[in-house]
């Protein structure tokens, strides 16, 4: 089964701006994805998902059950060192999604809009405008997993990290499997 298909299985739906897979499970599965940034006029200013199930789901109850994102963005107001790594951090996301844009891209988007352009040309993680927040704890995740650099994300995966044993990808893709055959 090609890498696609496991992505789509693992966040059971279609993907149609899927580059490469960025960074692989310790057991062998696709974590992380890159996306294309701008396809067929559609913007994803998110250029790392995280696909693994796992993760995801303990990001979701991460997000659901802690008061986390509020206490990073309360940390971006008082902790100085913390914000100037989460700016740093920011700044090279928009680099990494700058390199993945071909100038006929930036020239669709900018026809497009003007907004939309400066939202790929200059955003930050998970495509977050005023750098002084904190949008979504699953794109910092994705971003430290790929980057090794992303203050965010690295408290995040503190409090998670990868499981002992894993089957949830094997498991999905031997019942998709056998629902084929």
């Amino acid at each position: 089964m090609n890498e696609h298909k496991i992505i789509e299985l693992q966040l059971d739906r279609t993907i149609n701006n899927f580059f490469k897979t960025a960074k692989y499970c310790p057991f062998g599965f696709p974590a992380v994805i890159t996306v294309n940034p701008f396809v067929n006029n559609i913007p994803a200013p998110t250029i790392y998902w995280l696909s693994c199930p796992y993760l995801n789901y303990k990001v979701d109850r991460l997000e659901a059950e802690s008061n986390l994102i509020s206490d990073l963005r309360n940390k971006l107001q008082s902790d100085q060192n913390f914000k100037i790594k989460m700016i740093e951090a920011h700044n090279k996301y928009a680099k990494q999604r700058k390199k993945l844009l071909s100038e006929e891209q930036l020239n669709q988007a900018k026809d497009v809009s003007e907004d939309l352009y400066k939202t790929l040309m200059n955003s930050g993680v998970g495509g977050i405008r005023e750098k002084e927040g904190i949008k979504c704890l699953h794109t910092h995740l994705a971003d430290f997993l790929v980057n090794k650099f992303n203050p965010a994300g690295e408290i995040v995966f503190s409090k998670i990290n990868w499981p002992d044993n894993c089957q949830i990808c094997k498991e999905r893709i031997d019942e998709f499997e056998s629902s084929c055959g």
